[in-house]
């Protein structure tokens, strides 16, 4: 399934969402997931908001998950080192091998509502 996958932009409310499944090639090797966080009601403008993002992997048609990757965001304006806006956040990672796998992204939501908009690319 090499290629890029986008979503939203989508509103959700605290809990989990979650993206996919979809199917991974047998050459497919990694995987990285981008959340925007300048879209109106985004991370940026939501500073109550808070997520963990992931990306899991199944190698038997879905009936079991291994999360390969994950990582935390926080809403409100967000700056690097020297004051620079971060406009967005990433997590990326490769994959297990194997045949037969699925993947999919995992959104967990806390604190209050957020839109969320960005992309899956998987190569």
């Amino acid at each position: 399934m090499a290629g890029t996958t986008n979503f939203g932009p989508v509103t959700v409310n605290p809990g989990t969402r979650t993206f996919g499944p979809a199917v991974l090639a047998d050459t497919d090797t990694g995987v990285d997931l981008t959340i925007d966080r300048t879209i109106a009601n985004g991370f940026n403008a939501t500073p109550a908001a808070s997520a963990t993002i992931s990306f899991e992997q199944s190698n038997d048609g879905g009936t079991t998950w291994t999360m390969l990757v994950e990582t935390g965001l926080t809403g409100g304006i967000q700056t690097m080192h020297g004051g620079i806006q971060v406009n967005s956040n990433d997590v990326g990672c490769s994959l297990q091998p194997g045949t037969s796998r699925q993947g999919r992204a995992v959104v967990v939501i806390s604190g209050a509502s957020v839109a969320v908009q960005g992309s899956l690319v998987i190569s």
